[in-house]
């Protein structure tokens, strides 16, 4: 009666133990997701920061004006267009100084402006570049001004980031799969004698794969419904500290990967528990010792 107890504590500590391992796995994928989802988040709403201006000349007809900010919306190229006029200017470098600068003028110094912000796709400096050249001649056009070197710098970091994260989110997926491989394995290798026994009673191939891979497959979904409840902390926890960590992760990101890490973790644990138990199916008595 005593071994019996001792046994199912330890059957119970063993499946519990895997269970933790690969839910440790998957909080590591998890997490690698979510890094990458959220530098492209971050990536995207940095690349919409990104534009030029535009001065118009301080005699500038107003048709000049709207027949320019047609032309750049109907370009495609554009996501946000900004018109300030000179007395907006005046007032934000009023509001700036915290003077009425208009009191000591004779007449208004700065000149109406549009402000460009372009989408993702055309915010390479080449692109900006191109569509800024594109306007520097047009009627009522004073200057263009393009940040260049800091479009590059931005652009540059962008993708070295970009890459890292890639990068890693490999890595991991690899180690994940290793590592999930290993305990599912170690697990089904515990029980070995268990499958030879069976395969002398007369049980199929199938019977026998049948109650491991039916454990191992639910073991690997509770342990991705464990790793998205820990990204969710995660997640929420961020939140509290900064805003914009939920504005680069919104909670449909989460629970999508939370989702994906329950299959993800299914898949790979019945997997794995289908290759492990043939091996010891083809295995005969005396090689179960040799493993």
């Amino acid at each position: 009666m005593v071994n019996r107890k001792s046994r199912r504590i330890s059957t119970l500590g063993s499946r519990l133990s895997s269970l933790a391992s690969v839910a440790l796995v998957l909080v590591l994928l998890g997490v690698a997701v979510l890094c990458g989802v959220a530098g492209h988040n971050l990536n995207e709403e940095v690349r919409r920061n990104l534009g030029f201006t535009i001065k118009m000349e301080r005699d500038c007809a107003p048709r000049d004006i709207d027949l320019l900010k047609k032309s750049l919306l109907e370009s495609g190229a554009v996501d946000v267009l900004t018109f300030s006029s000179a007395e907006d200017i005046l007032a934000e470098e009023s509001e700036y100084l915290g003077e009425d600068i208009s009191a000591t003028i004779d007449e208004n110094p700065y000149s109406a402006e549009l402000d460009v912000r372009v989408r993702p796709a055309y915010s390479s400096p080449d692109s900006i570049t191109a569509l800024a050249d594109r306007y520097a001649n047009a009627s009522g056009v004073e200057e263009i001004i393009t940040e260049s070197a800091v479009i590059e710098g931005v652009d540059s970091t962008l993708r070295r980031v970009g890459l890292i994260l890639v990068t890693l989110a490999t890595i991991l997926l690899a180690v994940s799969v290793a590592l999930i491989h290993n305990t599912i394995s170690l697990s089904i290798y515990a029980r070995r004698f268990v499958i030879h026994t069976m395969k002398l009673v007369g049980a199929t191939a199938s019977f026998i794969r049948r109650p491991f891979i039916r454990a191992a497959t639910l073991g690997g979904c509770v342990s991705g419904v464990v790793a998205g409840g820990v990204l969710a902390l995660l997640r929420a926890y961020g939140n509290s500290l900064d805003p914009l960590f939920g504005d680069a992760l919104p909670w449909t990101v989460v629970i999508t990967v939370g989702v994906l890490l329950v299959i993800v973790g299914g898949l790979i644990c019945m997997l794995t528990a289908f290759v492990a138990t043939n091996k010891y199916l083809r295995a005969s008595y005396d090689q179960m010792f040799l493993e």
